[in-house]
């Protein structure tokens, strides 16, 4: 009987090391497995055994990219992103130009504003616009680029550009995960230029997800937790005074 090649044990360690749905930094997986970085990324090349390794992190594909459809996720603590949204909409004043983020709790946001709200709306989130330019008495800007289905969003270069004309009231961010060294994280790399310029272009900030992100880790860290002036719908403890 063939003994298992050294790739094939390092896979099997990999996957014990991301049981359970565990994220890993690279550098702390080569420590522990005994092996280089460059030879885990080399491994990982063709998702063996349902692992990848994105932004330095080795995981389980679900827990990466790959995994992540915003119309499956849009079902996912529906009713705790419901009541998020309900505490961010009562933030919004006549006046206001808003940044409201691509995710699955933002759409919810979207739905609240009443027609002649006499707000701005920004984003670069294709649904959010959809029901925007439906409403009379609500300006919409949209930041328009190559589009991505599986978030429903777009982004370019022209679009972080647009950003930088545009002073934005009060912000809105969406987050796949929330982590305590790591910071504020998504899953797609496309989408962190245009959230880091619409952070510095707003005044007032405001993360908006349900508890259930914090102590998550995804791919893209775009932010930290200081960065914001209030998380909506966030732990009590970290509601408010994170800056």
């Amino acid at each position: 009987m063939a003994r298992p090649s050294g790739k094939t044990q390092r896979i099997a360690a990999l996957a014990e090391l991301c049981r359970g749905g565990a994220i890993v930094h690279i550098t702390e997986a080569a420590r522990q497995i005994g092996t280089s970085q460059i030879t885990i990324r080399r491994d990982l090349e063709e998702g063996e055994r349902g692992l990848v390794c994105l932004g330095g992190y080795v995981m389980q594909a679900q827990e990466g990219a790959e995994g992540y459809s915003l119309t499956s996720a849009q079902d996912q603590e529906a009713e705790a992103k419901r009541a998020v949204a309900v505490q961010a909409a009562a933030l919004i004043e006549a006046g206001d130009t808003v940044f409201l983020d691509c995710g699955t709790t933002t759409p919810h946001l979207a739905a609240r504003i009443p027609p002649n709200a006499h707000v701005t709306v920004v984003t670069q989130a294709l649904n959010i616009a959809e029901a925007v330019a439906r409403l009379e008495g609500v300006t919409l800007i949209l930041l328009a680029g190559l589009y991505h289905r599986e978030t429903a969003s777009f982004s370019s270069s022209e679009a972080v550009a647009m950003l930088q004309k545009i002073n934005i009231t009060k912000g809105f961010f969406s987050a796949a995960g929330v982590h305590e060294t790591e910071g504020v994280t998504c899953f797609h790399f496309h989408e962190v230029d245009v959230k880091r310029a619409a952070l510095a272009r707003s005044r007032q900030r405001y993360l908006v997800c349900d508890p259930s992100k914090l102590g998550k880790l995804r791919p893209a860290t775009y932010a930290r937790l200081d960065a914001f002036d209030r998380w909506v719908g966030g732990p009590p403890c970290l509601r408010s005074g994170l800056r």
